[in-house]
């Protein structure tokens, strides 16, 4: 009973991520992504804190901090909570993503394409041959993906692999499932461990 903290940490991130799940507005996607992160973070540190002075913990604990410093999920997740939290860039966004459609059934010769965004109007600029171009620009909805961020100098994308397997979903919530059940996992193994 010793690792309560850890364990109400774990069910609160669990929680965040049936959040994420249910809703539909960018803003509390990303509260979600945040508190999750801190809650795994947290209950890493409550677990490390709490048998820290017990026999032996050290010698039980290195494989899961070796694992911690290689794995490319684990990794990712806390240098992502790091750079959460002490707002250096977000990891997670909802890429705008359009179509340009030609709506002369000619085609559309386009040379390039920029944009630009000021006072939350959204300026779309193309260059392109024809004279008198008839186009049309629809806005696909786009759900959140982890992004590239850098943290202290060094750059992290997100996980490939975990646990020596391939990543087949990078969608936020997948990672944040894996990651749940690693650290439910190594809470449940230290709890064990402690009572022997």
């Amino acid at each position: 009973m010793k690792l309560v903290g850890p364990k109400k940490d774990l069910d609160i991130a669990a929680s965040e991520i049936e959040k994420m799940k249910q809703t539909t507005n960018f803003m509390e996607f990303q509260e979600a992504w945040e508190n999750f992160l801190f809650r795994i973070e947290r209950a890493w540190e409550l677990t490390e804190r709490t048998l820290r002075a017990e026999n032996g913990f050290e010698k039980w604990h290195k494989p899961y901090t070796d694992l911690r410093k290689k794995d490319p999920l684990l990794v990712f997740l806390k240098q992502a909570r790091n750079s959460e939290m002490h707002s250096i860039s977000s990891t997670v966004a909802k890429p705008l993503k359009m179509v340009l459609t030609d709506k002369t059934g000619r085609g559309l010769n386009v040379n390039s394409v920029s944009s630009q965004l000021n006072d939350g109007a959204l300026t779309i600029n193309i260059n392109t041959s024809d004279l008198f171009p008839h186009v049309d620009l629809n806005i696909i909805p786009s759900d959140p993906e982890l992004v590239k961020f850098k943290n202290r100098g060094e750059w992290y994308s997100p996980p490939k692999r975990h646990l020596r397997k391939q990543i087949i979903d990078c969608h936020p919530i997948s990672i944040a499932e894996l990651g749940c059940t690693f650290y439910r996992a190594y809470v449940t193994e230290a709890e064990v461990w402690s009572q022997n």
